[in-house]
């Protein structure tokens, strides 16, 4: 393989891949899951949708790329306190453990440091992903005080899951 993985925004000409690159790490994952997947939308919505987070302080989506082909995906979202951002991160299983998830974690958190208006990033991951819980504590993330909770997967097993957080650095 020649080419090499590539981090970037997406644009709204990604719409329709980007879709169905969500689909398929829907299907393929039972720990990760889209908030509004029972409500799809249009590649033409999708679209109009890429453009708003681009033009956000308190919103990023990031994608990896190998040439046109879209394998990964990663967001900050804004929560309801308003100043701080859900990360979520997935990566098609065949390009797992070949640092793409590290790398697309990274730049967000790069992102979320340098250029957003938020002031920390949280996420929560089911204890059983042990690789993710590595990942997020190898760049900066640590378990809240919060109690370890049930969360439901997409089986519609009840999964023990922690919160975790990532202090972003004093305001630029």
């Amino acid at each position: 393989m020649s080419e090499e993985v590539a981090i970037r925004l997406p644009n709204p000409a990604d719409a329709q891949q980007l879709l169905a690159l969500l689909d398929r790490l829907q299907q393929e994952s039972d720990t990760f899951t889209l908030a509004d997947a029972d409500d799809p939308i249009s590649p033409a919505q999708e679209a109009d949708q890429l453009t708003q987070i681009t033009q956000s302080p308190r919103h990023l989506l990031l994608v990896a790329s190998l040439g046109t082909e879209l394998l990964g995906v990663c967001s900050i979202s804004p929560t309801p306190q308003g100043n701080v951002g859900e990360l979520g991160i997935a990566v098609e299983k065949k390009y797992w453990h070949m640092g793409i998830g590290t790398a697309l974690v990274d730049e967000a958190l790069y992102w979320a440091d340098t250029a957003s208006a938020l002031q920390a990033i949280g996420l929560i991951v089911q204890t059983r992903n042990v690789a993710a819980m590595k990942l997020y504590q190898k760049l900066g993330f640590t378990r809240t005080a919060t109690p370890p909770k049930l969360v439901t997967d997409d089986d519609g097993e009840q999964v023990t899951a922690v919160e975790m957080v990532y202090q972003i650095a004093e305001q630029k």
